[in-house]
């Protein structure tokens, strides 16, 4: 099962609204509408545009994640995954129903996971670890991209509020940040060496069935996901981050984002951060 969850861990400031990543959909919709209830837009549309941008963001990030999956087997020979017609962007070959409705209503859930047969690859454990590999790379490259198109749209001066072209900037301009954001956590989160994440498909293409720590990882990942996952929910009401996944997510998400930018920056284009 793959499974997803989002953190609070991003604050992108521009000019003086603030854009905040909420895990849960309508805490994120009150979110939005309470940062730009004083700025002269019209709050109803922006919030249906962030909205929109949010969930766009992140039914194109898991798909880009599987379709890749789906690709690299192919490429190594296994069609299975091809013939189950999950090499595409289209998300409903990927989402499972009440995974996606706990994604949007308590912050994680899980999608269909792609089939591969690994006794079809020319070579296993090249197969095996080009696969794995596979969704984290498309993640940070189509992050990479976010933030390039970020910067440039950037170079933009902001339409005046209210008329089209400004809602049309800011729709753009959401999506690429919230895609940029979906798409670096996905990475991050899934190179964890946890079953059935792909993180752990890489350790066991390179060890035998029989080690002790891919035999303690298959049978207890579920129950160490689990305890990271209440840890999470646990530091919102605490106030106090207690949760070693999402001090990892947030330093390292915020690591990745300041070197995309650190890199445009030096070409001269503006950032966020």
């Amino acid at each position: 099962m793959y499974l997803l969850i989002f953190f609070d861990v991003t604050k992108v400031e521009k000019k003086n609204i603030l854009v905040y990543n909420n895990s849960m959909i309508i805490q994120f919709a009150i979110s939005v509408a309470e940062q730009f209830s004083n700025t002269g837009v019209n709050v109803f549309f922006i919030v249906v545009l962030a909205v929109a941008a949010f969930v766009l963001a992140l039914v194109l990030a898991l798909s880009a994640h599987e379709m890749a999956h789906a690709y690299a087997a192919k490429v190594n020979g296994d069609m299975t995954a091809v013939n189950a017609g999950r090499m595409t962007l289209n998300p409903l070959k990927h989402f499972d129903i009440m995974g996606t409705l706990m994604m949007f209503l308590v912050g994680f859930g899980w999608a269909k996971p792609v089939p591969v047969n690994s006794a079809n690859f020319k070579n296993h454990r090249k197969g095996m670890v080009e696969v794995s590999i596979a969704g984290v790379l498309t993640n940070l490259i189509v992050a990479f991209l976010d933030s390039l198109f970020i910067s440039l749209l950037l170079l933009i001066n902001e339409p005046a509020i209210n008329s089209f072209w400004f809602y049309l900037y800011n729709a753009a301009l959401f999506f690429l940040i919230y895609s940029m954001i979906f798409n670096i956590n996905f990475m991050l989160f899934n190179l964890l060496p946890l079953f059935p994440l792909d993180g752990f498909r890489v350790l066991e293409a390179f060890l035998p069935p029989t080690n002790r720590v891919l035999m303690f990882l298959r049978r207890y990942s579920s129950m160490i996901l689990l305890g990271l996952i209440f840890l999470g929910f646990f530091s919102r009401y605490v106030g106090y981050d207690v949760s070693p996944l999402t001090l990892y997510i947030s330093y390292f998400n915020n690591l990745i984002k300041r070197g995309f930018f650190g890199l445009w920056r030096l070409l001269g284009l503006p950032v966020l951060i």
